[in-house]
């Protein structure tokens, strides 16, 4: 299978290295089994360092960008050269994640518009697709707002709603754009109707699944560190969402995600 949004750096420093006790690496053990991950950098810095663990570990790929928590730092026009070199390689397969986030409120809107604008526009330049997050604060919906207005506005046609979060109206506008929509561990929490209520209608061939790793472990691993090979219980709560066999909606899924990637034209 392949893990479409993870986290491969966190992980590494959720582990305090790249071996674990028993000495081996973190990383290859992470991954085992899966055809491919596609690794988030999310700064300057991060993204060197995921493209570091690619350049280690056949199947990693790389989105590269600035996290909306730190969507100041895209102001920076050494910041913003170092990430459009960095995106300019063959391991990078999509652009972000960039986005709206007002539940921790570390940076506003605005800013974060801006951010998103100019990671829209580099996307556009490269061709790669664009990789969004949104999340609301508790009770909210102005971040899911902004990002619908954001990505019509950048009318940028290759893109995904990663961790989707449940709001009709974002996903609505993702839709009309030809985007696709992922979806995370929180899909298999008890909370999460809105969310399911999405995955099952969504058309097949927009689908996605990830982990998000190292953070939204799926049931009945949550609270603990997440990796990217629990990306097929989340496959799992999908199909059974869906009314299909697990195995061919894997097939769908990790088809859906070379096309996105391109990954058949980089491996």
């Amino acid at each position: 299978m392949i893990d479409s949004h993870c986290h491969l750096t966190r992980l590494v420093t959720a582990g305090s290295g790249l071996r674990d006790d028993t000495g081996d690496d973190v990383i290859a053990s992470a991954i085992d089994g899966l055809e491919a991950v596609v690794s988030v950098g999310t700064g300057v810095d991060d993204c060197l360092a995921t493209l570091e663990l690619a350049s280690a570990h056949a199947g990693v790929f790389v989105a590269g960008g600035v996290h909306p928590h730190s969507a100041s730092e895209a102001r920076s026009a050494v910041n913003r050269d170092a990430i459009e070199r960095i995106a300019t390689t063959d391991a990078v397969v999509a652009i972000g994640e960039t986005g709206f986030d007002d539940h921790w409120q570390d940076e506003t809107l605005d800013t974060q518009l801006a951010a998103f604008e100019w990671h829209a526009d580099l996307a556009a330049r490269l061709d790669k697709p664009l990789v969004l997050h949104v999340r609301d604060r508790q009770g909210g919906s102005d971040a899911s707002s902004a990002a619908a207005r954001a990505i019509k506005g950048a009318g940028h046609r290759r893109g995904v709603l990663h961790c989707f979060n449940g709001d009709s109206r974002l996903y609505e506008a993702a839709m009309e754009l030809g985007w696709y929509v992922s979806f995370a561990g929180n899909l298999t929490y008890k909370s999460a109707s809105a969310i399911r209520e999405v995955a099952e209608v969504a058309p097949l061939a927009r689908l996605l699944v990830e982990t998000d790793s190292p953070y939204l472990a799926p049931v009945p691993h949550r609270g603990t560190r997440n990796t990217p090979v629990n990306v097929r219980l989340v496959a799992a709560k999908l199909a059974e969402i869906r009314g299909l066999e697990p195995s061919a909606l894997e097939a769908q899924l990790d088809a859906n995600a070379r096309r996105l990637f391109g990954l058949e034209a980089t491996r």
